[in-house]
């Protein structure tokens, strides 16, 4: 370490030093060609203080992996005040190898220059991505009386340069050298060597075998190559000879998919066309459609969309610049390559063609990449498989020697993007790299494929809807499905989105869930006009977006940071409106959306405020989606993989309206992307639109990292008045009127929605009720007294013709048997003579009988008897008919 350099630990808040890790011992560290940071969760600068004569500027070249570190550039003057200000105080992560030049301008005077490693890697214990360094080069400084000496390695040619160049492989220099010096040729060196090594005798583990390129005629040969750098001999004895090459033979077949080109190369079959990798190419036929993929698993040309590239530490540690090889069967990172190599393999895709989403409990599966592969190491080798977008992801990593293995991984974003297979022959950071003391350890890829993707090859063509031409499917419209009976295209039933990369019958088509709308049939969402549960709520005021910051928290070694969620819950047709940025600050005055800000339903960044406590900017990092889609309300929660809330009930009788959301971004912590709770509960007394609560356990808002959960305590969530939320009371009639008022229940919650109705007036009696039910009865009784009378006047009148017909027989005897009898529709009638005492009319209702039934009467009537004279016989006293 240059004396003039000071490396320092941020020192944290003394509370939480007692429980949390300190960062006393980590501190940069010079690593031959660079400096490095630890790669911890440590807050580590690396400090100059340049007094500048003019106006000049500070140059550094820098690199660093991942987004889980934090790197930035603090220019300040002798009274620790920042100056200038620019994107590049933050410098973006460059990817794994990778190198980039950031230039600051620096003012006259003092300038104490500041570069910062912070380790931010929250979601589990592994060491975060180191901060490289590798040339630092600040101007505007006084000149110096004396330069320093070129390291061994390296020279200077010219006096008072700002440079030295390394020397090449097989020559050396020591410290201070002008000019490097030439190996013998019994000897070898690397670049950037002290000294020279003797050759030995080649051995077999010093050629390798490999394919030439077809030629014209398609035709190659097995050819085999010394390992370059070569530092083996051959012309000593016992010394291994190169063997010599194959005959002509046929060149193999492309990958499926693929066709040779001019003879020599392969490459993808054109739009609408398919190939098996043997014959040419041929177009699908009409009413069929290519099944685009990518398949490798002949390696005898680099695939048009693959690439390969080798890059050193050191600069001069590649054998090829490739690096990695073709070999017939496989692809491998190929030998000869020093010890600080960094392989990479990369292929790229323009995307899925499925669309990303949540179902059943999982992320939806897109596409899928599936490769073989094998480690042979004899040191700590490390392969990485990343996923990069807009930003680099490491899925999984494999160290030391590994048998031939198959990996699988599940795809469940649709956009564009690369995947990447890095190799390292040793750990940078934990080994010395500057040799070649692993030149032969390589990592062998048998086959990579790549499914359902939207550009490459096809191996055949499959049947797609009616209404396809000669150029191939016109796909269905956007919320369409596949009819299996008809193979047309038809619209999802409403209320119904479609989820699956291949919409083959209604089953395709996924309902949105009870208070949810469907846009086009393709995104479910949730209105700010919500009905649910027969109940509806005006969410108006809820709508844009909202933010919440939990409180501050503490990694592993003592960095402080902030967790900023931005929630957008209901309209804009299920497009999210929260937005995360990152490498700005939340007080910047900048408002374009960079390449890597996230845009979604809910979102969170990482705020990590001024350590000094300044006026320093505050940085907003690591922005991640934890939302992407509305899965659906109240009855989802198992569909969210959430299977329990960390709030508790409500105390209302109103019912909380709970929102679930899913995110389908991966990562190696949760390999199900992210899932997220929102509770709105109705508190008809919050101001405004409320207030947002973290779970106290959980001041993150998450307890693992993949499940996050939010409380919003709003007046938007109490439903809206209806009818049943209020009753009437009726007053006493006054004056002949009577008001009818109505009033909310006791229980009530509700807001705005029904208002209560205006009193009612209305005509009334003075009469209390039971008086007027007592004259009711009175009048009732009178019409039945009535109606019986009647009835029984009649029957009399009937009585009384027949007796006045028997008194008027003019025989003075009894009618005949013919005369009197009863008729078929008459009833027969008891009728008694007495003597005439009784002749009142309620001594005839008395002596009346009941009727058994609406058609027979029987009546008991007595009657008065007068004695009849007929001549020639006696009075008659008694009769009975």
């Amino acid at each position: 370490m240059p004396q003039e350099f000071l490396s320092l630990s941020e020192k944290v808040d003394e509370m939480y030093m007692e429980s949390r890790s300190n960062c006393n011992e980590s501190a940069w560290v010079p690593r031959n060609g660079f400096i490095s940071s630890p790669g911890n969760d440590c807050q580590v600068s690396l400090v100059y203080s340049a007094n500048l004569k003019k106006a000049g500027y500070v140059k550094f070249i820098y690199s660093y992996a991942e987004e889980d570190t934090i790197f930035h550039v603090r220019i300040s003057n002798d009274q620790c005040q920042e100056t200038g200000h620019g994107i590049d105080r933050w410098p973006d992560a460059t990817g794994e190898g990778q190198w980039k030049e950031i230039k600051i301008d620096l003012s006259m005077g003092m300038n104490v220059i500041s570069w910062k490693a912070i380790g931010m890697n929250f979601e589990d214990s592994t060491k975060t991505s180191p901060i490289r360094i590798k040339l630092i080069e600040i101007n505007g400084l006084s000149y110096t009386s004396q330069c320093t000496d070129c390291p061994s390695g390296t020279y200077s040619d010219t006096s008072g340069s700002t440079d030295c160049l390394v020397c090449s492989a097989n020559s050396f220099s020591a410290a201070g050298a002008t000019s490097c010096t030439a190996c013998p040729d019994t000897h070898y060196s690397h670049a950037g060597s002290s000294n020279c090594t003797v050759r030995q005798a080649c051995k077999q583990d010093d050629y390798f075998q490999t394919k030439a390129p077809c030629n014209a005629q398609s035709k190659t040969k097995t050819v085999y190559k010394w390992i370059q750098p070569k530092i083996c001999r051959s012309d000593i004895t016992g010394a291994t000879q190169l063997p010599s090459d194959s005959g002509e033979i046929d060149c193999p077949p492309c990958n499926p998919g693929m066709t040779f080109v001019n003879s020599s190369t392969c490459n993808f079959c054109p739009r609408n066309y398919y190939s098996n990798g043997i014959n040419e190419c041929k177009k699908c036929e009409g009413s069929t459609a290519p099944e685009y993929g990518m398949s490798f698993t002949s390696w005898n040309y680099m695939p048009p969309n693959m690439e390969a590239t080798c890059l050193s530490m050191y600069g001069n540690g590649c054998a090829t610049d490739d690096g990695w090889a073709l070999s017939g069967n496989h692809i491998h990172s190929g030998q000869g390559h020093s010890d600080d190599v960094y392989l990479v393999l990369s292929v790229s895709t323009a995307g899925f063609r499925s669309k990303e989403g949540y179902f059943n409990g999982g992320a939806i599966e897109v596409g899928t990449v599936k490769f073989e592969f094998e480690l042979q190491c004899v040191g700590d080798c490390l392969l990485f498989f990343l996923e990069e977008d807009y930003k680099s992801t490491v899925i999984e990593s494999w160290e030391g020697a590994q048998n031939r293995t198959t990996y699988i991984y599940s795809v469940n974003q649709q956009s564009e993007r690369r995947f990447t297979w890095a190799f390292q022959k040793a750990d940078y950071d934990n080994s010395d790299i500057a040799g070649s003391k692993y030149r032969n350890d390589m990592a062998i890829i048998y086959s990579i494929e790549v499914k359902n993707t939207v550009d490459g090859g096809a191996s055949y063509c499959k049947a797609c809807p009616v209404g396809s031409d000669m150029e191939g499917c016109i796909p269905c419209p956007e919320g369409y499905y596949i009819s299996n009976k008809t193979n047309k295209c038809e619209q999802c039933p409403p209320n119904t989105y479609l989820q699956n990369a291949h919409p083959y019958g209604e089953e395709s088509c996924i309902p949105c869930g009870e208070g949810l709308k469907t846009y086009k049939n393709s995104v479910c969402y949730a209105d700010c006009h919500l009905v649910y549960d027969y109940k509806h709520y005006d969410l108006t005021s809820l709508n844009g977006f909202h933010s919440v910051l939990s409180g501050a928290s503490f990694s592993a070694k003592g960095t402080r940071f902030n967790s900023l969620f931005n929630i957008s819950l209901c309209g804009n047709n299920g497009v999210g409106t929260a937005l995360c940025k990152n490498n700005v600050t939340i007080h910047s005055e900048k408002t374009e959306d960079f390449d890597d800000d996230v845009k979604s339903l809910i979102c969170r960044s990482t705020i990590i405020p001024s350590p000094t406590g300044e006026n320093e900017a505050t940085l907003s990092a690591q922005p991640v989606s934890i939302g992407d889609q509305l899965i659906g309300l109240n009855d989802a929660m198992g569909l969210a993989g959430i299977t329990k809330s960390v709030f508790p009930e409500s105390p209302y009788d109103i019912p909380d309206l709970k929102f679930y959301f899913h995110s389908s971004e991966s990562t190696k912590a949760c390999k199900n992307g992210r899932s997220t709770e929102l509770i709105l509960r109705c508190d008809k007394n919050a101001d405004g639109r409320g207030v947002l609560h973290l779970p106290e356990k959980c001041p993150g808002g998450t307890c693992d990292g993949c499940t996050f959960h939010f409380l919003w305590m709003t007046a938007a969530a109490c439903p809206e008045c209806m009818e049943d939320d209020y009753y009437a009371i009726k007053g006493e009639c006054s004056a002949g009127k009577q008001v009818k008022q109505y009033v909310w229940n006791s229980t009530r919650v509700c807001r705005d929605g029904v208002p209560l109705p205006e009193p009612i007036t209305s005509v009334c009696s003075m009469i209390p009720w039971y008086g007027q039910l007592a004259i009711a009865g009175f009048v009732f009784s009178l019409l039945v007294l009535i109606v019986i009378v009647v009835v029984v006047w009649k029957q009399n009148k009937t009585l009384e013709y027949k007796y006045q017909k028997l008194v008027a027989s003019a025989s003075g005897e009894l009618p005949a048997a013919e005369t009197c009898a009863i008729g078929e529709d008459e009833e027969e009638d008891n009728i008694i003579f007495e003597d005439g005492k009784s002749t009142s009319f309620f001594s005839k209702l008395k002596s009346l009988g009941s009727s058994n039934s609406s058609d027979k009467v029987e009546d008991d009537i007595k009657m008065p008897l007068y004695p009849l004279n007929f001549s020639g016989t006696k009075p008659i006293e008694n009769i009975n008919i």
